[in-house]
């Protein structure tokens, strides 16, 4: 999948009060047992990122009716700091353009996770599922860690990880050619299993 023109992710960041410019953390949540015992210290681990780093958290709904929840939950935590919520659905190749302009992805969500990793965004993987965790390890990208393990010195710990990664442009597009190989890979064992 490809991500939306250029153009089109600057007029849609407009229009949700973002600075196509700016620097942004993508937090892509899900609302999941425990995970109302975990919205603090993710909402600690991005108030640290934003005055760290200088990076305003942006949560993103890739279900954008469930999703909204964990993100508004979230949010209740960060007093005194800036922060976007989109709350309108949008299509993959939107999704990817927006996630291909953070610094930075923690998600939950699986797809979060393949959308960044196709751009190459660093990755911090919260996992609910084992295929959040299976994913990241598959790709050889991020850390993972526990939804119950989610702790704000361990996420603040893995973004500042990903912070220093952000910086190295070459880092970013090995790791999304990286991705395609691996893609190249599982393309190629399905054509021989179906000849």
């Amino acid at each position: 999948l490809s991500p939306a023109a250029e153009w089109e992710v600057d007029t849609f960041m407009r229009a949700n009060d973002m600075d196509p410019e700016g620097r942004y953390i993508c937090f892509a949540l899900r609302k999941w047992p425990g995970f109302d015992e975990r919205a603090e210290d993710i909402a600690a681990a991005a108030r640290d990122a934003y005055k760290r780093h200088g990076l305003t958290p942006v949560f993103l709904s890739i279900n954008h009716l469930d999703d909204l929840r964990a993100a508004d939950k979230t949010a209740e935590y960060l007093a005194g700091v800036p922060y976007r919520i989109i709350n309108s659905a949008m299509g993959s190749a939107m999704t990817i353009g927006i996630m291909e302009r953070m610094c930075a992805v923690v998600s939950m969500r699986l797809h979060g996770l393949i959308f960044a990793a196709e751009q190459g965004v660093p990755l911090v993987g919260i996992s609910y599922d084992p295929k959040v965790r299976a994913f990241l390890k598959y790709i050889g990208q991020g850390p993972c860690m526990e939804l119950g393990e989610a702790t704000a010195e361990r996420l603040t710990e893995c973004i500042d990880d990903a912070v220093r990664r952000s910086g190295d442009s070459q880092a970013r597009v090995e790791a999304a050619q990286r991705l395609r190989k691996i893609e190249g890979r599982n393309v190629e064992a399905a054509r021989r299993l179906l000849s």
